[in-house]
C-alpha cells in the first residue's frame, strides 16, 4: 500500500511523462481561461481546498492553517484580481502526528438562528491508503471572523477526516472519513468541547472495501465517491445504501459533483494498469441510484483531483495532477451533460491540486491550489466558458 501525509503528495511518485493507458486522440487547441491573481503561500506543503462564501475565501494551507480572504466581501477591500488578509488561525494538532494539516473546510449558515458563528475544518493526519487513517473535525468559532477561535472537535476513532458536505436546512454536516466510511454529525446548537457523541457512521463498502474519497448531498440522496468501492447512493438520513457501489473496480475513485440526473466523479492515481486520467460520468435514476454512462479520458495525466459543475449548470470544471497536461480544463456541459466538450484549458507544470468555483458578483471564478514546489493560490475567472445559447 502507499503511505502519505496527504491526497497531493503521493502521487508525485508515480509520475511519469505520459499518464494515459492507451491511444487517445490529441487535445484540441482551445482558449485559456483568464488568470487573475496568483497568492503565494507558505511551502509547508502548501494549500489543499478553498472554500468560498459571501466573499470570502477560506484557504487550507497545511500546517500554516486556515488563511481566510476578503475576495469580494467588502471588509478588508479585496477582490478576485485582489485577496485581502481578513485572519487567519492555527488549529491544535489534538495529538495526531504531522501537526494541524489543515485540509478543507465549511462555513456553516445556520437557517434556524441565523447565526454564521461556525467553520468546521478537516484536518488530514497520516494514514495508509485502503487501510487507516487520522484527523479530527476541528470547530471554529468565526462570529468574529478577525479573530476567529477553536471551541471544539469531532473525532472518529481509527479514521481521519476528509471532504465535507452539509445539509445546513437539517443541521447535518457530512464528512468521508477514508477507511472509517461516511460520518453525519447533528451540528445544532451550541458547539464546544468534545462533540463526538453526535457522530452517526456507515462504511458502504464494508470493512474491507472503504476508503471514501467525498460526499455530496442532491435531492434526497447522498452521494459517496469511494476510492475503493466506487460511487455510493444512501439515504441522508439513515446513512443506509440505495443502490451502486462496486462499479469502478479498474480505478481509485477521487472528488465528485450531482446535478440534476447526472454525477460526474474522478480518478485519482494508478490502481493496477490503469491511470486516474478519467472523468466517470453517471446517470441517476428516479431513486437516486448511479448508472454509469460515459467517461471523458484526459490523457497524460495521472490524477483528476477536483470536479464541480457551475452553479448555472453550463460547465463542468476539472482539476488535474501529474504528468505534462496538468491544469484545469473547462467543459461544455449544457449541450449534451453525457459528452462534455472541452471549451477551455490552461496547463500548470506543477498541476493543480483542487478548484473551488464560486460567483461573485456577475462573474465566476475558480480558485484552484497549485502544489507542491511553488505553491499558490491561483484564481481563474472563467465567465461565459460556455456561453448561453441566444434566446
Amino acid at each position: 500500500m502507499l503511505r502519505f501525509n496527504n491526497l497531493a503528495l503521493f502521487p508525485i511518485a508515480v509520475i511519469l511523462m505520459g499518464c494515459s493507458d492507451s491511444p487517445t486522440e490529441p487535445l484540441p487547441i482551445v482558449q485559456e481561461p483568464a488568470l487573475v491573481a496568483t497568492v503565494p503561500v507558505d511551502s509547508n506543503y502548501g494549500i489543499h481546498d478553498t472554500f468560498v462564501r459571501e466573499g470570502l475565501a477560506f484557504v487550507s494551507v497545511w500546517n500554516s492553517g486556515m488563511l481566510i480572504y476578503d475576495v469580494g466581501n467588502g471588509r478588508a477591500g479585496g477582490s478576485p484580481s485582489d485577496p485581502r488578509l481578513v485572519s487567519s488561525i492555527v488549529t491544535s494538532d489534538n495529538g495526531i502526528s504531522g501537526g494541524p494539516q489543515v485540509h478543507n473546510s465549511w462555513w456553516f449558515h445556520n437557517p434556524a438562528t441565523s447565526e454564521k458563528r461556525y467553520l468546521f475544518i478537516g484536518q488530514e493526519g497520516p494514514g495508509t491508503v485502503g487501510s487507516s487513517s487520522s484527523g479530527d473535525i476541528h470547530i471554529v468559532d468565526v462570529s468574529n471572523l478577525s479573530a476567529p477561535t477553536e471551541v471544539g472537535f469531532i473525532r472518529v476513532p481509527g479514521a481521519g477526516a476528509h471532504n465535507f458536505w452539509m445539509d445546513e436546512s437539517r443541521q447535518v454536516l457530512y464528512a468521508a472519513y477514508y477507511n472509517g466510511g461516511v460520518v453525519a454529525v447533528n451540528v445544532s446548537g451550541t458547539l464546544t468541547g468534545d462533540m463526538s457523541s453526535r457522530v452517526t457512521q456507515a462504511k458502504p463498502g464494508g470493512n474491507a472495501n472503504t476508503y471514501t474519497w467525498g460526499v455530496m448531498l442532491s435531492g434526497n440522496t447522498l452521494y459517496a465517491s469511494d476510492m475503493e468501492s466506487g460511487l455510493w447512493a444512501l439515504d441522508p438520513v439513515t446513512l443506509a445504501t440505495k443502490g451502486g457501489g462496486s462499479n469502478v473496480p479498474e480505478r481509485y475513485g477521487s472528488d465528485l459533483w450531482v446535478t440534476g440526473t447526472w454525477a460526474y466523479n474522478g480518478t485519482w492515481g494508478r490502481r493496477g494498469n490503469a491511470w486516474g486520467d478519467v472523468v466517470k460520468i453517471w446517470r441517476l435514476s428516479a431513486t437516486g441510484v448511479p448508472t454509469i454512462a460515459d467517461s471523458i479520458v484526459i490523457p497524460d495525466v495521472g490524477t483528476v483531483s477536483d470536479i464541480a459543475v457551475t452553479p448555472d449548470g453550463t460547465a463542468l470544471v476539472v482539476t488535474t495532477e501529474n504528468g505534462p497536461n496538468a491544469g484545469l480544463y473547462i467543459y461544455d456541459r449544457l449541450t449534451n451533460p453525457q459528452k462534455p466538450v472541452l471549451k477551455q484549458r490552461v496547463l500548470v507544470g506543477q498541476g493543480l491540486h483542487t478548484g473551488e468555483v464560486a460567483v461573485i458578483g456577475t462573474r465566476t471564478y475558480v480558485f484552484a491550489a497549485r502544489n507542491p514546489s511553488s505553491p499558490a493560490l491561483m484564481i481563474f475567472d472563467i465567465t461565459g466558458a460556455v456561453p448561453f445559447p441566444p434566446d
